[in-house]
This record gives C-alpha cells, sequence and structure tokens, in this order.
C-alpha cells in the first residue's frame, strides 16, 4: 500500500469521526513517507478531535518544519501548499487553546493572520470568515491570559509557578499496544527470573487488583514466613539521575572532590560517604565526571555513549528543570537517559527491556479534573532531548506520544537517591523494586545503601543491613544507591510486600496531596479508611486558562 492511500484512508475514518483510525493510517504512511508534510497536518487534526492536543502540538510543528525547506515560489504556485501552511498553524494554536495556554495560542492565531496578510493578501488561501475566527480567538485568548498576567502582578506569585496547561493521559494512548504486554505471563516469567536471585527465592511476582479499581497491577508477594528485619529484597537501580546540584559521579551519585577544595572526610560512612577525586570522561570535549573507571565504562555502555560531549545542551535541559515551580519536570533527566539507553540499543524506547513493565500514572478526579499538568517546556525538552542523541524528529520509534508517556513511566517509579537539599537531589530506577506497592501501614521499610533516610525511627536496623551490605560488599562492586527491604514485623506466607510511598508520620490530608500528584491514585487502605480528611488542592481559577470553560471541568462541578 503506498502512503497516498494511507492518507486517504485516514481521510476517510476522519470523515465517520474515527480518530484514532484515522491516527494509525496516517502513522501508517509516515513510515512510508516520514517527510510528508500533508500527513503530519493531517494526523495533527486527528490528535485535536481524539482530544490529545499535546501530540497535535508535535504533529503540526513537524508539518511546518518540513515546509521551511520548500522554495517560497512552491507557496506562490500552489495555494494547497500555503493552505497547509496556514492549517499547521492555526492548530497548534487550536492545540494551546485546548491545552488551557492562552499566552501560547494567542501568539499563534496572531502569528496566522501575520502570514496570511503578509504572503496572501488576496486571499485565495482563506476567506474573511476565516480571517475573523483568527482574530476572535487570538482576543479572546489575549484577554484570558491578561486576566492571570493581572492576578499574577497583584498577587506577587512567580510568574513561572503558574505557567501551565492541562492534558489527558489515561495510563496509554489508544493506539499503544504494549501496555498490555505489562502484565501478560511471559512478562512475569521474564521478572520472577531476576526477582529470584535478588531475593534469595523469597518473593513471587503476583497480578494485585486494588479496591474498586478494574485493572490489574503487579505486586512481590511472600512465599513462605519471614522474620522480622530479614533482608528480603536487594537491588542495584537500573538508571540513576541527578540534578546536577553536587559534583557527583554521574553514574553512582558518589560525592566527589571538587578541583581545589579540601578532601572531605566523613565520620560516619553510613550517614555520609567519603569524597573521591574525580574521574573525568576520556573525551576532552566531554565534561562529564564519574568516580572511577569502572563507573565510566558501566555508563558508557549503558547510556553515556548517546550523550557524550553533550554537555551543553544536557545543561539547557538542566537548567530548565531546575526552573521548575510546578514539580513535573524534576523526573526528566531519567527520561533522557531513558532515551539515551534506546539510542544506543536502536530501539524504541518503550521497548527498553527494564522498564516495560513499568506501571504508567493515572490521574484520578482530584487535583485537576482527571488531567494532567502540562508544562510548555514540555517539547522543548522532547526536541532537546532528540537533538542530543542525534534522532530525527521524523523518526516515528522516537515520537512525540512515547516521550509524554515515558514521563508518565518514571513519575510513579522513581525512587529518591541520596542528597541533603531541600528538591530532589538524585533520583534511581529499580525495575523489581518498582513493583513494592503501597500502604499507610507498611509492612516492609527500604533504605539505600549509603544514604540518608527520612525514615529514622528504625535507624539501628537499616544501620545493621548497611553494615552487613558492607561487609557482603568484599570488590566494592555494589552501587552507592543498592536498595534493600526489610520487614518491620513477621510477615505471613502469601501476604504482600507493602511500603509508604509517603512519610507515613505525615496526616492522612499530607499523605493523600502527595500520593494523588505523585503516583494517581487514593489510598483506601485500612488507616486511611478510619482516619478523617482528603486530598485536597489549591483552587484552579479555571478561567485563567480557558475563555470559554470546558465540558470536562463542568462535568465536576455538576
Amino acid at each position: 500500500m503506498q502512503s497516498l492511500d494511507h492518507r486517504e484512508n485516514g481521510n476517510e475514518a476522519i470523515k465517520r469521526g474515527d480518530y484514532i483510525s484515522a491516527w494509525e493510517h496516517y502513522t501508517e504512511g509516515l513510515k512510508l513517507t516520514p517527510k510528508d508534510p500533508y500527513l503530519w497536518c493531517n494526523r495533527a487534526f486527528a490528535c485535536l478531535k481524539a482530544g490529545y492536543p499535546e501530540l497535535a502540538l508535535h504533529d503540526s510543528a513537524n508539518s511546518e518544519n518540513i515546509l521551511t525547506e520548500y522554495p517560497e515560489q512552491d507557496f506562490k504556485d500552489n495555494i494547497d501548499l500555503f493552505k497547509l501552511k496556514l492549517k499547521g498553524k492555526y492548530r497548534i494554536g487550536e492545540a494551546y487553546g485546548v491545552l488551557g495556554l492562552p499566552k501560547h495560542a494567542a501568539f499563534e492565531y496572531k502569528a496566522c493572520m501575520d502570514l496570511a496578510k503578509k504572503e496572501d493578501p488576496s486571499m485565495k488561501s482563506y476567506t474573511k470568515n476565516d480571517f475573523n475566527i483568527w482574530e476572535k480567538k487570538k482576543e479572546d485568548y489575549y484577554k484570558t491570559s491578561l486576566l492571570h498576567d493581572q492576578f499574577i502582578q497583584t498577587c506577587q506569585i512567580t510568574e513561572a509557578k503558574k505557567r501551565h496547561g492541562f492534558y489527558k493521559f489515561e495510563g496509554k494512548y489508544p493506539w499503544d499496544k504494549r501496555n498490555e504486554e505489562r502484565t501478560s505471563e511471559k512478562m512475569i516469567e521474564k521478572l520472577q527470573q531476576k526477582l529470584d536471585s535478588a531475593s534469595n527465592f523469597l518473593l513471587r511476582i503476583s497480578k494485585i487488583r486494588f479496591n474498586d479499581s478494574d485493572s490489574e497491577q503487579l505486586g512481590l508477594v511472600v512465599k513462605t514466613t519471614i522474620n522480622k528485619s530479614r533482608l528480603t529484597l536487594q537491588e542495584d537501580p537500573f538508571l540513576t539521575a541527578h540534578n546536577y546540584y553536587v559534583f557527583r559521579c554521574d553514574y553512582c551519585f558518589q560525592e566527589l572532590n571538587e578541583p581545589g577544595s579540601t578532601p572531605y572526610e566523613s565520620l560516619n560512612l553510613y550517614e555520609k560517604p567519603k569524597k573521591v577525586d574525580p574521574y573525568y570522561c576520556p573525551k576532552r570535549s566531554c565534561e562529564e565526571v564519574f568516580c572511577s573507571e569502572r563507573c565510566y565504562n558501566l555508563s558508557l555502555n549503558l547510556y553515556h555513549k548517546s550523550l557524550c560531549g553533550k554537555d551543553k545542551e544536557i545543561k539547557e535541559i538542566v537548567d530548565i528543570i531546575n526552573s521548575d515551580n510546578i514539580g513535573v519536570l524534576h523526573h526528566l533527566m531519567l527520561t533522557v537517559r531513558i532515551f539515551a539507553v534506546a539510542k544506543i540499543r536502536d530501539i524504541c524506547p518503550l521497548d527498553v527491556e527494564e522498564i516495560k513493565h513499568l506501571c504508567r500514572f493515572t490521574p484520578v478526579s482530584t487535583p485537576f479534573r482527571g488531567k494532567m499538568i502540562y508544562d510548555p517546556s514540555f517539547y522543548e525538552i522532547y526536541l532537546n532531548i532528540l537533538r542530543i542523541i542525534e534522532v530525527s524528529r521524523f523518526d516515528l520509534r522516537y515520537d512525540y506520544w512515547i516521550f509524554i508517556t515515558v514521563i508518565n513511566m518514571v513519575l510513579p517509579n522513581s525512587f529518591p537517591g541520596p542528597g541533603d537539599s531541600d528538591v530532589i537531589d538524585t533520583l534511581a530506577l529499580y525495575p523489581l523494586s518498582s513493583l513494592v506497592n503501597h500502604c499507610c501501614i507498611p509492612s516492609f521499610f527500604d533504605a539505600q545503601y549509603l544514604s540518608q533516610d527520612y525514615d529514622s525511627s528504625p535507624g539501628p536496623i537499616r544501620d545493621n543491613i548497611r553494615m552487613r551490605c558492607k561487609i557482603d560488599d568484599v570488590d566494592n562492586l555494589f552501587h552507592p544507591a543498592r536498595i534493600f527491604f526489610v520487614p518491620s514485623r513477621e510477615i505471613e506466607e502469601g501476604e504482600q510486600v507493602l511500603k509508604s510511598y509517603c512519610d507515613p508520620r505525615q496526616r492522612i490530608i499530607e499523605r493523600h496531596n502527595g500520593l494523588v500528584t505523585t503516583f494517581g491514585f487514593i489510598c483506601k487502605c485500612e488507616r486511611c479508611v478510619y482516619e478523617n480528611g482528603e486530598a485536597n488542592q489549591e483552587p484552579v481559577n479555571w478561567h485563567f486558562h480557558f475563555p470559554v470553560i470546558p465540558d470536562w471541568v463542568k462535568k465536576y462541578d455538576n
């Protein structure tokens, strides 16, 4: 089948109102002709109609990018080509409007008007009615944005804190078949083989259904009775990332002596590890540092080969992440590394074996009416990642929907690593430990090999386990962020391994607020059922985002 056939089939699906089938037809066409601007623009329309404006941004931008390569004379000779240019610009404005980013939408509608007046003043490619629609939408969104600006100025609120929109993500996009493989018997068998080694055959993987949920999740269950304080599971991270606040080994988090500084000697090995001298990447154009040649080689084969020498580009991403006041960007350095791993393995990021089974973030009605926060810098970061790993923006294996899916896999599955700053300093991704589910009355607690923990109550037990790890680590090969799980009481055969995703000392409101925003669920454990309170949030003034309040907001208010 030719690319044109897929385009025509997609157009027919659009007429039937079957926008997901249309998306799939256009995507099949793009596999054959990845630089067809009509297919990208048509797929953007399908995304808009299907309720995925964030994806329409990417598809429209790709159509625009391709059209910049066309000679100017082509637009004068071919009216359909100029219409396509206008459509792409208009659909970017529509996408921003639906996302609740009025300032961005107003800018794009104005750009659409300017393009029309400059390139086609005789109005061959559009009508007066089209122009009036663009002008009205520009004014509506500009007024909405101005209202927001006045509020921010009056209340002296940091502007960056409020600049976000909303998008829909319900665990997967409709065309994503990989999500169905997460809990397959084949996947469980693979994971069990790894778990047997990590748990010394004490644990097994089981399908778990929580409360009134229709979907099954994976969890860990004990095979036989386990005594209190017995080391039950230990695992090194698959990937780590840090925010560059502290001079650290890029692979293992080991703090390093900065050039010209006095060597640091810790008085307590288990409170803070001793700093060592840095080992610099041998490539002169690369400024990344490690604690040893071993860590350099491990990172090189895993992800560093794709990132080596790209310090300037990585710093741009780090600066964006570190400027985040909303709380949705701090996990993105792990996403960068997952894309780098995929590039080295020449596969789609969703096909990275170590993360294929991870659950995805699925929002509940609280706090944003079942929507996710959309940060405008998502797309900028995505394009930067593709440039860093030298992947074409038209490569469908690294499509924008895959980026969005990956960040929603990383968000609920990453563990904070060692660090003393108030914000998240380090992150680690554990393929097996991510299967440990939550309970506000945890049966297990976890700690990392050489890191501090917020919960100091069972500190002596943690110290004993760390000491045992230190004794076992005769070759000094344990990862400093190696995680281990120990039961806080005797665990009976068949009981699930449960930890607390939040500080169990917090009140129910504080616990639920954290669980809802980071993990996408409201806990209904025995403790939460009997405590008073529920998740709440800072109220959202939807009039700051939309000229007309959308139906998905209204339905929760009725």
